[in-house]
């Protein structure tokens, strides 16, 4: 057992004694009630004499002109946020519907002939009479988008307006009324 009672033995019962003195203290100070009502403070002389009011009790701090948030309790549990009155509303201007763009015509282009690499399809496309290229689907075309491409035909779209390009048909056919 002990052989003898040394200083580590004294120190450690010292701190042993103190730590539950806070824990006492702690457990006694959580079931208080804390009162966050604002108190009457003294002012001096000259916010005294500025305030309005009955001078019989004492001025505080509600009686002079300052903001709601320095009349609260800064740190209550209780304390809501700010929030500023209503703007007063204005009447909105009426909102004017924009014209939708005109259908575009179909572009001056031929669909000269298709083919598959790897399982996609590419379309050759002539731009001019001398001029053809090879386009994937996604490619844009003299401001058009190749929507799709098919072993016949070539499916366009250019902002509301599409059109289809057949392999075999000379006149593209406009799939929303556009021409």
């Amino acid at each position: 057992m002990l052989k003898s009672f040394d200083g580590r033995w004294l120190t450690l019962l010292v701190l042993v004694s103190a730590l539950l003195c806070l824990v006492g203290l702690n457990a006694a100070i959580s079931g208080m009630q804390i009162d966050t009502s604002p108190r009457a403070v003294e002012l001096s002389r000259t916010v005294a004499a500025a305030t309005p009011g009955d001078k019989s009790r004492p001025a505080t701090i509600g009686d002079m002109n300052l903001p709601d948030t320095l009349v609260r309790p800064v740190f209550s549990p209780t304390r809501r946020d700010f929030v500023p009155p209503p703007a007063p509303s204005t009447p909105a201007a009426p909102v004017v519907a924009e014209a939708p763009p005109p259908a575009l015509s179909p572009p001056s282009i031929g669909l000269r002939g298709t083919r598959t690499v790897g399982g996609k399809y590419s379309a050759l496309v002539a731009t001019d009479e001398k001029t053809a290229d090879w386009f994937a689907e996604g490619e844009m075309v003299l401001g058009w988008t190749i929507v799709s491409i098919e072993a016949d035909r070539m499916s366009l779209s250019a902002g509301t307006s599409s059109v289809v390009f057949s392999l075999y048909d000379t006149a593209p056919k406009a799939t929303d009324g556009a021409n």
